[in-house]
């Protein structure tokens, strides 16, 4: 009864309602043909049930999102595919997607068709307006009467996935700032032999073979000495981003956590594909972005996007634990810190992470920016002057421990302020 109920619309509800005590009113009237127009009330909307819900429904959908993995901000395109094929034609359907509000409306259409069997192809937009992993669907299709008394909803399982990753941009190279050591080259290179006298030996292993014996590194140092061919240089390159809560500001595309996770990965991609190898630090923890496939893969650059896109603002307080997994997990040869509101603690907690590297390089967000146009107090709990003042403290800091250090206002692009690292000048 329940069941029969919940398939009638306010107005087949009303009507039946209407019905019954029109019934009741002849009934104790003795108005005979008052009782039939009230029985023809009753009977409308659940003759309107009986057809709706006996109706067989022949439909076929098929759904797609093109392009199914964007960068944040780009538009999207849904198509789904609508088919019937039956023998009676059926009343007014209509249908409604389930979209994410993240990426836009739920679109919501109408097919009142008097064949028994159409086909009808519907494309609505959708917007990748925030980072992460999304599902499209499933369809529901509403089936009513032509009068409006009945409504019964079917849905379809298949859904669409949507994959919206952090903006990648392009960036050119530095001169000035290189991951192979202290001589600045930016590309990995090898150290060969070019003298008996120069050669690299070390201590002979079990299994070294003997033709690789220096007799001369043997007969100075009194031991059994074996001569490097060629060292291979391996240079890597650890990227901390800061993408705690509590210091960025601003909601969706327009946050400063959004440009900051833009720019670590442009950060690693660029470097990825100067062969470099790769590792991303977050307040939590690495984020395991150092396959095996080596650099230059396609998997490692897919890697990068989904763990990035998949990433979310942490709670932690502070950046120590990313500074001290970044000093101890890899001995990278430069370091790029992605920093949003620091303070002098978060500084000393980086200088760990610089020794015994090349070159520190890092990008301080004037998160104060981002905040809302607002004087009150209870909506912006945060100082934008205190957040200067810790900035300019913090920036101070990593200077003085020879860091290249850039203070990048909103509005400036990542490839811009990536650019303007080169005009800072060299670091010791």
């Amino acid at each position: 009864m329940r069941k029969a109920w919940r398939l009638l619309t306010p107005r087949g509800r009303t009507l039946l309602v209407a019905g019954l005590l029109v019934l009741l009113v002849a009934m104790v009237a003795g108005q005979r043909d008052v009782m039939r127009i009230g029985l023809l009330l009753m009977a409308l909307p659940v003759l309107a049930g009986i057809l709706v819900s006996r109706a067989q429904l022949r439909m076929s959908c098929e759904r797609s999102v093109e392009p199914s993995q964007v960068p944040l901000g780009t538009p999207l395109r849904g198509q789904i595919t609508l088919g019937q094929e039956g023998v009676l034609p059926v009343g007014m359907l209509l249908m409604e997607d389930a979209v994410p509000r993240e990426l836009g409306h739920p679109p919501r259409f109408v097919v009142d068709r008097s064949g028994a069997s159409w086909r009808r192809v519907v494309d609505y937009p959708l917007l990748g307006r925030v980072r992460g992993r999304f599902r499209t669907g499933p369809l529901t299709v509403r089936t009513t009467d032509p009068f409006g008394l009945v409504r019964l909803d079917r849905r379809f399982l298949a859904t669409s996935e949507v994959m919206v990753t952090p903006e990648i941009v392009p960036l050119s190279p530095l001169r000035t700032v290189g991951g192979g050591g202290s001589t600045g080259e930016a590309r990995p290179h090898r150290i060969g032999v070019v003298g008996s006298d120069d050669a690299l030996v070390r201590e002979y292993r079990q299994g070294d073979d003997v033709r690789r014996v220096h007799w001369r590194s043997t007969a100075r140092r009194g031991e059994l000495m074996v001569r490097r061919e060629e060292q291979a240089w391996d240079p890597s390159a650890s990227i901390l981003l800061d993408s705690r809560a509590a210091a960025h500001a601003g909601t969706g595309m327009q946050s400063s956590l959004e440009w900051a996770v833009s720019a670590a990965a442009s950060v690693a991609v660029h470097f990825l594909d100067d062969g470099f190898g790769v590792e991303v630090y977050a307040p939590d923890g690495p984020l395991h972005v150092a396959g095996g496939s080596g650099p230059r893969s396609p998997v490692a650059r897919e890697l990068v996007l989904n763990r990035l896109t998949d990433l979310r603002a942490s709670t932690a307080g502070n950046l120590g634990y990313a500074a001290q997994s970044a000093a101890l997990e890899r001995a990278g040869q430069l370091v790029v810190a992605v920093l949003g509101a620091v303070d002098a603690g978060d500084a000393n907690a980086l200088l760990r992470v610089r020794r015994h590297r090349a070159q520190g390089v890092a990008l301080l967000l004037e998160v104060e920016a981002y905040l809302p146009a607002t004087t009150d107090s209870r909506t912006t709990p945060r100082d934008p002057a205190r957040l200067r003042r810790d900035r300019t403290v913090a920036a101070r800091i990593l200077r003085d421990d020879h860091w290249r250090v850039l203070e990048v206002p909103r509005g400036m692009g990542v490839a811009e302020a990536w650019s303007a690292l080169e005009q800072l000048g060299e670091v010791a």
